[in-house]
């Protein structure tokens, strides 16, 4: 199956649901060969999926009718920058999207999970406007980031995190790859996410600022100031990161886990997505008691695979992760008031989950 360039194929980018017109979904299913000549598109349907959840893009799910039987798919998804300013502006920053179609390009087909099938991707090369077409994979069973994934759900997905990590560990190939997937300490980071701490610290003490646990209500004053040193404790053993390990991203597919959302690959410490995963994809109660246990799974995966790892490193990396990673459920209340009512419970839960596992593990002591 071809992945077909949508610019140079003349097809061209999304830049709202108007453009999704039978014409273009007809040539991105013949470009990647999977509609058969002499069956055309007669219509499309749409619907926005994902609200709340895909908070960097937009997701429609497309729904052609063709002209004939056919083979190709019943539906497909199609993705497009956030017309949301704030997130847009997070997005164009941190070069989020260029991550994601490489990612699909290049590292997908070999990848230890499952995820769907590119159909047609490009981004112009001028600015960040981009577009992705893939397949429906809603009928796999979805995690889901409000309900929270359960423990024998968390061990499974964490040893497919490990087999990922595996691939890619201290690989002579991740140098020459940082131009795309940067490492986590780097300029921008270091410039832009004090900022973005800046601005989302006063919204989370006025909208959640009386549901905070009182041992970690400090982070706020001293977060900024330590994000080059925590970055700079996530970078060894290099490897390759998904960025966005979260409930919302993950499915499966009878008994096989299937992954999706690859906007914030990057290169650093495995222990980065180990402890995003643990402190905000899983409910509080669940979790509470069970973090050393959840480490481990991973850390015997990876000995599994041969790899040699010092548990004690491991430990301190994860305290160091699960603090860093609050910086989620921080810059993203910087539009909290303009998300819709699931937006803004997932915002406060992936917050308050972050900052509860930092109070648990009595981890502020690794930056404070």
């Amino acid at each position: 199956m071809a992945i077909v360039d949508l610019i140079t194929s003349g097809l061209g980018l999304l830049a709202s649901e108007k453009d999704i017109t039978p014409a273009w979904v007809e040539g991105v299913m013949r470009g990647s060969g999977n509609l058969e000549d002499g069956i055309t598109v007669t219509s499309v349907s749409t619907e926005r999926i994902g609200e709340g959840v895909g908070i960097l893009s937009i997701l429609q799910r497309v729904t052609p009718t063709y002209s004939g039987a056919t083979k190709a798919p019943k539906s497909l998804v199609v993705k497009y920058p956030t017309d949301d300013p704030v997130q847009r502006g997070t997005a164009d920053a941190l070069v989020f999207y260029i991550r994601e179609l490489t990612f699909y390009r290049d590292c997908a087909p070999s990848a230890p999970f499952k995820t769907a099938k590119c159909y047609g991707q490009a981004i112009e090369s001028e600015n960040t406007n981009f577009t992705i077409a893939m397949e429906d994979i809603s009928h796999y069973r979805p995690l889901n980031q409000l309900d929270g994934v359960s423990l024998t759900d968390s061990k499974i997905m964490l040893e497919k995190l490990a087999d990922f990590h595996a691939m890619w560990w201290s690989s002579p190939k991740l140098p020459s790859m940082q131009n795309i997937f940067p490492p986590i300490l780097n300029p921008t980071y270091e410039m832009v996410l004090p900022m973005l701490w800046g601005q989302g610290w006063p919204n989370v003490e006025q909208y959640a600022g009386h549901l905070l646990p009182e041992s970690v209500r400090g982070i706020g004053d001293i977060w900024a100031a330590n994000v080059p040193w925590m970055l700079g404790n996530l970078m060894a053993p290099l490897t390759l990161m998904h960025g966005d390990y979260r409930a919302d991203n993950m499915m499966f597919d009878g008994d096989e886990p299937v992954v999706i959302d690859f906007q914030i690959v990057g290169t650093g410490s495995g222990m980065y997505d180990v402890g995003y995963f643990i402190s905000q994809s899983i409910a509080t109660e669940v979790r509470r008691g069970h973090d050393q246990e959840l480490v481990n799974t991973y850390l015997d995966r990876l000995e599994f695979h041969g790899i040699s790892i010092d548990r004690a490193e491991m430990w301190r990396q994860y305290l160091v992760a699960i603090c860093f990673c609050v910086t989620y459920g921080v810059t993203t209340f910087g539009g909290f008031a303009e998300q819709n009512e699931r937006g803004q419970q997932l915002l406060q839960d992936m917050l308050l989950r972050a900052l509860h596992c930092v109070a648990d593990n009595d981890a502020l002591k690794v930056i404070s």
